[in-house]
């Protein structure tokens, strides 16, 4: 038994040494842990993205290769169609050898038709004079399978049906690169055959050929770029007329495409439509195609790999460097925490631990500090509650006062006086925030009513007031913004038997109220009116200016850009000042 036990004991703290090697309960480990993590993270992101790069780079650097390549080759034999068929142009009846060959047909002696033939055969050899390219120029009498006129011999083994047709119907056909016609010539042409019938009765084909130089530039391209690159030739059908290269697809095959560019089997390709309706296409095998993706690969792999050993290198050596200055800070943590406030120098040959330990001292000086501070403040916070109190104090005698006032006027039976001190006392009540209630629309517009009565005692002037009735005057809104307004009026713009006019309607289409306070009175002048209008503070600004600035603090803090106020002025010709308020969503009122 007891054997046994030693056994499992043995085996216990085996498992409790291996559980604390490994357990994240350190923040050491953690740094070590996430270092690793971190690191591996982005090599991993680092391989990814340049995987990407290189991939897409790779693919859009070689498909506009190829397609700037097979640009350049389907413009020079659309060039090299367009010249023959200009040549088959002048060898037509209405063309200038055609028009000889017509004049030939119908000559009636035999001097005549050699001055037309030898006439036919200088026009012949100055079209190929005045075009390097061109080689075989002829008709052709295929009942009699021989050369009507040639400025070269033909081959004897020539056959119509054996020309490579890639496009074109009827009587005119062009042929994909074949080799020339001519009996000493083994170069690469691309021709066009035109069948024509002259005036007599006489059918001909017109057969024009020019040098190609596909072979040659389709080789320069491979051994430049290293990229083995088959040009390929389709009629409409997809079947091959041509092929630079029979492993990849051999004449006579089907090479159905749809699109411009695209992959099938071993090869990437890209398509192009010549002008006169044969396909050219451009084919690049695959393992070609992600040639450089491979050598990436390999590369990547010796990097990772290296990567790795370094990370692990790194990760060691900054576990050593942190491992010390860590032990230091739990001790100043365990000291400070016993409240030992004295200052400690530490060097540890790292600056940002040396900071940390800088500033921990610094932080020891200001708790030190704070502490003095603290019984300082709580000292002035005595009395400051003092001063508090003498101030509520002196608007409550306010109130008080005025009401004795009041009752003082009910006693001597003064209705007068007794209104005006009511009306007061409810002014200073609202304006004090002493009625416990939230301001809105309705109340805002019974203290501008108020008001008026009490100014209406002191100064000679009409008001009227156009309060459109509705949900929205019992909606909130921000308290004391209204009577600022007016009182400016009143006190600054008013005259003797003015007029102040006052508007309030519901604006459902901006879900607003618009209320719009104007006078007729002297006005203000461009510069004062723009003085007014600064969103800075000024020193200067009194009377209108002050309750202007409280009014907009007001409506920025309570409803942001949603609330405007305009202001529209001119000397002589009164004041008009419109707020727009939205009534549905109100911000909640600051409490003042």
């Amino acid at each position: 038994m007891k054997a046994a036990g030693t056994v499992r004991m043995k085996r216990d703290a085996w498992w409790y040494r291996l559980r604390d090697r490994f357990e994240l309960s350190s923040l050491r480990k953690r740094i070590m842990v996430l270092l690793t993590v971190g690191f591996a993270g982005c090599a991993i992101l680092m391989a990814a993205v340049s995987y990407n790069a290189i991939y897409t780079m790779q693919r859009d650097k070689i498909k506009t290769s190829m397609a700037f390549d097979l640009h350049q080759q389907t413009t020079k034999l659309n060039q090299m169609y367009n010249s023959l068929l200009q040549v088959t142009q002048q060898m037509m009846p209405e063309g200038t050898v055609g028009h000889l060959m017509e004049t030939y047909v119908q000559a009636e002696d035999t001097y005549s038709e050699r001055l037309l033939s030898r006439d036919i055969s200088y026009n012949i050899g100055l079209i190929t004079f005045s075009n390097p390219a061109m080689e075989l120029v002829m008709y052709y009498n295929p009942d009699g399978g021989q050369a009507a006129y040639s400025n070269l011999p033909l081959r004897e083994d020539f056959t119509l049906q054996a020309l490579p047709d890639v496009a074109g119907m009827g009587e005119l056909k062009y042929q994909s690169p074949h080799k020339s016609l001519c009996r000493f010539s083994d170069d690469q042409v691309i021709s066009v055959t035109r069948e024509v019938t002259f005036s007599d009765g006489t059918q001909l084909v017109i057969y024009v050929e020019a040098k190609s130089d596909l072979t040659t530039e389709m080789k320069s391209l491979t051994e430049d770029l290293n990229m083995p690159y088959t040009l390929v030739f389709t009629d409409l059908v997809g079947v091959v007329t041509y092929s630079s290269s029979s492993s990849a697809y051999a004449p006579g095959e089907h090479l159905r495409l749809s699109g411009q560019s695209g992959m099938k089997g071993d090869y990437v390709w890209n398509r192009m439509t010549g002008d006169y309706g044969y396909d050219v296409t451009l084919l690049l095998p695959v393992s070609y195609y992600n040639h450089e993706l491979y050598t990436w690969k390999n590369h990547m792999v010796w990097i990772l790999g290296l990567g790795l050993l370094m990370m692990v290198l790194l990760t060691l050596v900054l576990r050593r460097l942190i491992n010390r200055p860590f032990r230091l800070i739990e001790k100043e943590m365990r000291t400070f925490g016993k409240g030992y406030m004295r200052t400690s120098q530490y060097h540890t040959g790292i600056d940002e631990f040396d900071r940390i330990f800088d500033q921990f001292n610094i932080m020891k000086r200001q708790i030190q500090q704070l502490i003095v501070d603290m019984g300082q403040k709580e000292k002035d916070r005595h009395q400051l509650e003092i001063e508090k109190l003498a101030y509520q104090i002196n608007p409550h005698f306010l109130m008080n006062t005025l009401n004795s006032v009041r009752w003082l006027a009910v006693m001597h039976k003064q209705a007068e006086i007794e209104k005006f001190v009511s009306s007061l006392i409810f002014l200073l009540s609202y304006n004090l925030g002493k009625s416990g209630e939230s301001a809105t629309f309705r109340s805002e517009i019974e203290v501008i009513r108020t008001y008026l009565e009490l100014q209406q005692m002191r100064y000679d002037f009409e008001v009227k007031l156009d309060i459109a009735e509705g949900d929205y005057l019992d909606s909130s809104v921000a308290r004391f913004i209204l009577q600022p307004i007016v009182e400016n009026a009143v006190c600054h713009g008013l005259d003797d038997n003015g007029k102040l006019e006052i508007h309030v309607t519901p604006d459902d289409n901006e879900q607003a109220v618009r209320i719009m306070i104007r006078d007729d009175g002297k006005g203000l002048s461009d510069e004062t009116l723009a003085f007014l209008q600064r969103d800075t503070p000024d020193q200067q600004q009194t009377g209108w200016g002050i309750g202007l600035r409280y009014v907009k603090s007001m409506l920025e803090s309570c409803y942001g850009y949603k609330a405007r106020m305009d202001i529209q002025s001119s000397p002589n010709q009164g004041t008009t000042v419109t707020l727009h308020l939205p009534f549905l969503q109100p911000r909640k009122e600051r409490m003042l």
